[in-house]
């Protein structure tokens, strides 16, 4: 720990600047930008007042959630590094300027955070419930690392993403709030993570050739892009109609008085976002070549995420 130290102070701005670029880049901050909300939805759904959001079990919790995420982000990098090679080349030479045993290390660094925020949480809270978050770890290895290499079977690859990082935060925020697990909140997370699954599916399929070259073999491969993005935009439309409908069941108390006005703004704009990504990825599918306008489109899907869930988020925060 002393040499990192002193390793990290005889660094120049260039070298630090560097660092700092290529460690976003691995890390994927502008996917991380958007994952605000999937952190909190739990807790905001499930609190009865502004205390429970903006308490230290709530906030150990949000960091765990985002050291988890950042863990599961570069562990992909590092192993896609040849896949990323073929066309995501500033991934790929992100990891290489960070350095490769330097990478490693850094995992090594957010696996040890990782069980130092779950311990907390547990001291918090004093129960031992909260170990379970070490299933998050795992799911982040078997997704990327051999040799199970989750992302590379299939109908199954998407899995680990659909249920890890868009559905259990959810529900597990909840629990931290109310101490039990509740029923519609479950449904709300379902909801949400075909949604969010929907749209992660233009990615999918703007890897179709890289992923088929290194022996990847993905949703889209098994069932051909033009049906993934059709399915992508079945799961856009009907995943976010449901969380929204969920969202108001958990929430139909509190729609009364002025800011049932804000929230039918913030529907009409959530509905009308989820109407334009059902469409452009049904368009996709139709298209001539669906291959060519996935990797056209797919760098609107950090967009697309961001304006279904802050949407979603502020719904849930109108609603407290």
């Amino acid at each position: 720990m002393f040499t990192v130290f002193l390793s990290i102070l005889s660094w120049d701005d260039a070298e630090m600047k560097q660092s700092l670029r290529d460690f976003l880049a691995i890390s994927r901050a502008n996917i991380q930008l958007a994952s605000l909300p999937t952190a909190t939805l739990g807790i905001i759904l499930t609190a009865s007042a502004w205390g429970d959001i903006f308490s230290l079990k709530s906030l150990l919790f949000i960091l765990l959630f985002f050291t988890l995420l950042t863990y599961a982000c570069n562990l992909n990098c590092l192993y896609d590094l040849d896949v990323d090679s073929k066309f995501k080349t500033y991934m790929s030479d992100a990891v290489r300027s960070y350095g490769i045993s330097r990478l490693i290390r850094l995992l090594r660094w957010e696996l040890i955070l990782a069980v130092f925020l779950i311990g907390l949480l547990c001291i918090v809270e004093k129960t031992l419930l909260y170990t379970l978050a070490v299933f998050g770890m795992l799911l982040g290895f078997i997704y990327s690392a051999p040799p199970i290499r989750m992302k590379s079977r299939g109908l199954l690859s998407f899995a680990p993403v659909m249920f890890g990082l868009y559905f259990l935060p959810i529900p597990t925020g909840g629990f931290l709030v109310s101490q039990h697990i509740s029923l519609k909140l479950i449904l709300f997370a379902i909801g949400y993570a075909l949604l969010m699954q929907g749209i992660t599916f233009i990615n999918t399929c703007e890897d179709y050739e890289e992923d088929n070259e290194a022996s990847i073999a993905t949703f889209a491969h098994r069932v051909g892009i033009r049906k993934a993005l059709v399915w992508g935009s079945i799961c856009v439309m009907g995943g976010g109609s449901f969380t929204l409908s969920m969202l108001v069941v958990l929430k139909h108390k509190q729609l009364l008085g002025p800011r049932i006005l804000l929230f039918l703004l913030l529907v009409a704009l959530f509905v009308t976002v989820l109407l334009w990504i059902a469409r452009t990825l049904y368009f996709v599918s139709c298209s001539p070549d669906p291959l060519y306008f996935s990797k056209v489109y797919a760098p609107r899907m950090r967009y697309w995420f961001m304006l279904t869930r802050y949407p979603l988020m502020a719904m849930a925060l109108v609603l407290v």
